[in-house]
């Protein structure tokens, strides 16, 4: 048994936490090898140190201040702080103006206008509708007309 216990075969061992073979094998390990017994009592006074000490009580602020650095949060909760949206607002101002700047910055496209005035005065010189069927029309004989060829029509 050239291999020395390790230190935490030996807790385990103090604990009564290991199987019967390990046990067996501790033991027989430990009836040969001088260190690991010495190194096996030095754990078994320190845990009898540390039993018989006095317990004093937490704080409760510094326990509350521990729970909340150590309890595990939920992931979405970083989402909810100010510090995390305050500089992300701000890349998104940055990036608002940075593109109506360089939107203002460009000439505008023009619009071809020759073609367009050219295509109004060819339809304005036209009438696509008769002016004596034009509903909003205020001439007497347009009016006339019009009863005429409702009863006109009617008779045929």
């Amino acid at each position: 048994m050239n291999e020395h216990i390790e230190g935490v075969e030996l807790s385990s061992l103090i604990d009564g936490a290991l199987d019967a073979a390990a046990r067996a094998r501790a033991a027989a390990h430990l009836s040969a090898c001088a260190p690991c017994r010495a190194e096996l009592e030095s754990l078994r006074a320190f845990k009898r140190l540390a039993a018989d000490a006095p317990r004093r009580a937490l704080p409760a602020d510094l326990a509350l201040r521990l729970e909340r650095r150590h309890v595990a949060a939920p992931p979405w909760a970083l989402l909810t702080r100010p510090r995390v949206w305050a500089p992300a607002g701000a890349l998104a101002a940055a990036a608002l103006a940075a593109a109506l700047w360089l939107r203002s910055t460009q000439a505008p496209a023009e619009l071809p206008l020759e073609p367009l005035v050219a295509a109004h005065e060819a339809a304005a010189g036209q009438t696509l509708t008769p002016e004596p069927v034009l509903v909003a029309s205020a001439d007497a004989d347009s009016a006339a007309l019009l009863a005429d060829d409702g009863a006109g029509g009617s008779a045929e």
